[in-house]
Order: C-alpha cells, then sequence, then structure tokens
C-alpha cells in the first residue's frame, strides 16, 4: 500500500509547507490547495516547501511545484525547496525545471551502482503480473518493477529514471485507460538483462495520438499533462501501441556505460 500524502503548513516568515509519504495524481491537489491559499488568498512572495519526508514524487506533483513557483518568479517572489530527494532534484534536472526553484540543503545520494548484484553477461529475468485498474495499485506496480531493476547494474538515477516512469504509465492507465473500473486489468512484463530493462504496460484504453501531446513550455507552464514528457525524458526509448485490446506503452532503459560512480 502506498504511503499516504500528508501536507502540514507552518506559518512562519516564510511559510513553510511539509510534505510526506507519496505525492502523486491522486494526491497532488493537497499541496495544489496549499500552495494556492498560501499564494493567492494570503498574497505571499517567499514559499519553501520541505520535502525531506517525500517517499516519491511524480510529474502531477513536480507540476504544481513548478507552477506555482513559475507564479511566484514573475511577481519577483520565491519557491525554494528544502531538503528533496535526489528522485525529486534529477527530476527537476532532465526535464529542464530546475532553473525555477531554488534548492536549500538538497539531499545528498551517491550514484552508485549495484555491483553485489551485477549479474552475468548473457543472463535475464523475466517478470509479468496483472493488477486490477485502481489508484492505490499505482505504487505496486512501480515497485514490483523497481524490484527487478534493483537486481541489474543501474545507478541510482537510473533506478529514479525508471521508477517515475512506470509511475507515469500508471497513472495514465489509471486515469485514461478505464472502460470499466470494476473489471478492468493492467498488465504488466518486464524483461531485464546486463544491458537493457524492456517494460510493457497494457491497459484497455482507446488509441491516442501521443505526438500530439505539446511539450511543457517553462515559460507558459500549464499544470497537469506532463506524465509521456517525463516518461520520453527518463527513458531511452518510448513507444505507444494500439491495437482491439486496449493500449501497450513499451518503454526501455539501456544500462549506461560510463563509470561506477558519479
Amino acid at each position: 500500500m502506498a504511503a499516504e500524502c500528508t501536507v502540514t503548513v507552518e506559518h512562519a516568515d516564510p511559510p513553510l509547507v511539509v510534505l510526506a509519504g507519496e505525492v502523486n495524481y491522486e494526491s497532488a491537489f493537497h499541496i495544489r490547495d496549499a500552495l494556492k491559499l498560501l499564494v493567492e488568498c494570503e498574497g505571499k512572495q517567499h514559499v519553501v516547501i520541505d520535502c525531506r519526508f517525500v517517499d516519491f514524487i511524480d510529474s502531477s506533483g513536480i507540476g504544481t511545484i513548478v507552477h506555482v513557483a513559475q507564479r511566484l518568479k514573475r511577481t519577483g517572489g520565491v519557491l525554494r525547496l528544502k531538503s528533496p530527494t535526489a528522485q525529486l532534484v534529477h527530476a527537476l534536472q532532465v526535464s529542464g525545471f530546475a532553473e525555477m526553484v531554488e534548492v536549500e540543503s538538497p539531499v545528498s545520494r551517491r550514484a552508485k551502482r549495484n555491483g553485489d548484484s551485477i549479474r552475468m553477461p548473457g543472463t535475464w529475468q523475466h517478470v509479468s503480473f496483472c493488477v486490477p485498474l485502481r489508484a492505490e495499485r499505482d505504487g505496486i506496480v512501480r515497485r514490483r518493477v523497481t524490484e527487478l531493476a534493483e537486481s541489474m547494474p543501474f545507478t541510482r538515477e537510473e533506478l529514479d529514471d525508471i521508477r517515475l516512469a512506470v509511475g507515469e504509465a500508471t497513472s495514465n492507465a489509471l486515469r485514461h485507460g478505464c472502460r470499466d473500473h470494476e473489471n478492468d486489468r493492467l498488465t504488466v512484463r518486464c524483461t531485464g538483462d546486463s544491458e537493457k530493462l524492456c517494460v510493457e504496460i497494457h491497459n484497455p484504453g482507446e488509441p491516442f495520438d501521443a505526438d500530439s501531446i505539446p511539450v511543457p513550455n517553462p515559460e507558459f507552464l500549464l499544470e497537469g499533462g506532463m506524465g509521456i514528457f517525463f516518461m520520453k525524458k527518463s527513458m531511452d526509448s518510448v513507444e505507444f501501441h494500439f491495437d482491439e485490446t486496449g493500449t501497450t506503452v513499451a518503454m526501455v532503459k539501456y544500462v549506461s556505460k560510463n563509470g561506477e560512480e558519479q
């Protein structure tokens, strides 16, 4: 079961918004409401978000934070992230949104390879499972795929990329792929070897034009609609396939060939 997201506002100067748990498309509105109250209703120009207790954050939470940061910046204000996780900092960097916020005391973590679990070249493993299309299954899918990825020679940043991309694909399936909420199921297939991880996530949703979804513009950023953008930024390959059974997103992440540590 995913950790519940909580948002606590401490009325200091500047006000402090403390986040805890998992921030995803279901819970991001808690952050939006808290920030909207501070910025729009109370007229605060500087806000600090304490992220030290955040377990995971997806594009919904990131988009909300960057959207408010953009608004404050236009009026001379600042949104500061206190102790953001390595996953959040990395996501902001690869998406090009890092300049929108200030970072205070980021949580340091060595981007180290999983040397103890690296398998010999030529070996591979496969995982396939189905889960009901329900919101509480979001974290389960992400954790099952990550468990396989952790047995491969990925760096910590690469594992964060995989977690984010799988979370976005699962969230999109939950929001847009359900015809029958009671009976619909999500099918996940993962294959990993010493060179790459392949992930396929299938849902019964209708076809759509992925290329027609606009790339987020940092200057005119809107909340939401950034799931596919973050998937493409996090993985080496993202493709969508459609047939009479629904929609499949196929993602590939290659093991980097650079040094043991960064």
